[in-house]
């Protein structure tokens, strides 16, 4: 009895108007980071983010300190705030857990995927293969990550879906700086990577999660080495 009335004064409590700021500042920048508007090294300021988002300065700051509990922002002791440079070994772990744990979560979606998720996730490589077509490097480095997430939502475990979106939300600035801009449909790596997405989610369609497993890990493996070739990385 006490527990169900703990849960009714938690669904009934409402953010207040700063917490309700700070909650869209963070998931703002979040999605910025997620989506490869800042590059390793990047500085910025409270004032310049506070503009670009609308809002003022102080939600800003609490958001910019969540985002780098998250490992995702640096402050440094000047008060600067930076998009972190990460060595090579910490990008080499990062890509290393998601190749423990995309597989398995292309393997749980596979079971408990709807038609509404797995429709997404094919209109998210439509996407793709129409910025590829226009050249469009930005559209298509953030629906590489948009794509990435529906496959991790289709997963409907929190673990799972926490995990891949924080290593995401640290790989993606690396990522977006390989990419320089730069998309071409002349270049085969782009039609393959496409192209096995699409067999990711017949798979899934088809319920069967060994061989969603098996893909998603290739994909995650081979998108690796494609970003180590386009960063100079042997």
């Amino acid at each position: 009895m006490i527990a169900a009335k703990s849960i009714r004064r938690i669904d009934s409590h409402r953010a207040s108007p700063a917490e309700t700021l700070t909650q869209r500042a963070h998931q703002e920048l979040r999605t910025a980071l997620m989506r490869g508007d800042f590059l390793p090294g990047t500085a910025l300021t409270l004032r310049a983010l506070a503009q670009r988002l609308g809002t003022s300065i102080m939600p800003v700051r609490e958001a910019v300190s969540r985002l780098a509990a998250e490992q995702a922002l640096e402050l440094q002791p000047n008060r600067a705030i930076v998009v972190p440079e990460l060595s090579r070994r910490e990008i080499d772990e990062l890509w290393r857990i998601r190749w423990l744990i995309e597989g398995d979560a292309a393997a749980l979606a596979a079971e408990v995927a709807t038609g509404e998720e797995i429709d997404r996730m094919v209109e998210i490589t439509q996407e793709m293969w129409q910025a590829l077509r226009d050249g469009d490097a930005r559209t298509f480095v953030k629906d590489t990550g948009a794509w990435a997430m529906q496959l991790a939502k289709a997963s409907h475990s929190g673990p799972f879906i926490g995990y891949i979106s924080n290593v995401r939300l640290r790989c993606a600035p690396h990522i977006a700086a390989a990419f320089g801009g730069r998309v071409s449909a002349d270049d085969p790596f782009y039609r393959f990577s496409l192209q096995l997405q699409d067999q990711i989610t017949d798979a899934i369609r088809d319920r069967d999660g060994a061989r969603a497993r098996d893909l998603r890990a290739a994909d995650v493996r081979t998108f690796q080495t494609f970003i180590y070739k386009r960063l100079g990385w042997a």
